[in-house]
Formats: C-alpha cells, structure tokens, sequence
C-alpha cells in the first residue's frame, strides 16, 4: 500500500459510544485499537499538538516507528521496553501533559488564560523541560485546529470515517 503520508489515522465512528481507531503505516503495516467514550479528544488533541509542534517523538511518532496502540494500554511493567515512562522520549511526555491541559480547558469551555504557565509549572512539577517551541500563537493554532477536528468529527456519520494524514 503506497501512501504520501508516514501515517494515515483512521477514526471510524462504529456507535454513539464506540469508535475505533486504524493507524496506517507508510509501510503499509497497522495497530487499531477500539476506543473508550471520549478518547476521539484526546487522540484528536495529539494530532494538534503533533502537528502543529512538527512532533515525530511523540505518541503517533512512536506509532510510526512501530510499536502498537494496545502497547501503551498494557501495565507498565508488561510494555515494550522503550513505552517504559522512564524510557519514552521526553516531548512524548510532555505532549501527554499538553493534551490533559487541553481538555481540561475544553471541558471548562473556555481558554485558560495562563495556559504556557500552567503548561510550565505542571512539567516541572514532573521534573520536564518546558516545551520551548510552545508560544501564545502557536497555542492558537493548536486551538483552532483541534475545534476543526471535533467539528468534523461530530459531522461523521454513524459508520462512517475521518482519515487524517501525518508526514
């Protein structure tokens, strides 16, 4: 299977409660995993933040290099060597940290003013780097791209797919 993308991200919408997620590797290999209520957001968040940061180390990063969905949900100490907390790469880390600050800003509908503070404390607090890329426009892209994708997700119909590509 040839594709221009290192990865398709395939968001089918199987029930009101369920969908699944298909990552297509450029190589043609796959990982899907179904999704719990609510994970759409998150995923959907990563792809933002990932794209917007031009990330390759993080979440769907480490999907392009090969590892499986369903190995992030297993207990740590079952996880491939390198999804070990104490082994993933740093942004990987601190992107998790971006994406549940940005959620907890869409469930209280409105932007959080101090965000790249909150961003900043909330990583050294875990003893992580700021993420140094990160500034008040670009946090407004990532805004305004992850209210695309939730519109455009919203929009799919019961059955059918969003597909997102990442270089």
């Amino acid at each position: 299977m040839a594709l221009s993308q290192a990865l398709v991200l395939r968001f089918h919408k199987k029930s009101p409660s369920q969908s699944v997620l298909t990552v297509i590797r450029a190589d043609g290999t796959i990982t899907w995993s179904k999704l719990y209520p609510g994970m759409e957001v998150h995923d959907l968040a990563h792809y933002a933040i990932e794209t917007e940061l031009s990330l390759s180390d993080a979440f769907y990063g480490l999907l392009a290099d090969g590892y499986d969905i369903q190995d992030f949900e297993l207990p740590r100490d079952q996880r491939p060597v390198a999804l070990i907390p104490a082994n993933l790469p740093l942004v990987s880390l601190q992107v998790e940290y971006f994406v549940n600050l940005l959620l907890t800003e869409l469930q209280h509908g409105s932007p959080i003013t101090d965000f790249i503070e909150q961003l900043s404390k909330m990583l050294a607090e875990a003893k992580l780097p700021p993420l140094v890329s990160l500034d008040e426009p670009i946090l407004d892209e990532i805004r305004k791209q992850l209210r695309v994708l939730l519109i455009r997700w919203k929009a799919v119909s019961l059955g059918e797919a969003m597909e997102l590509g990442l270089q």
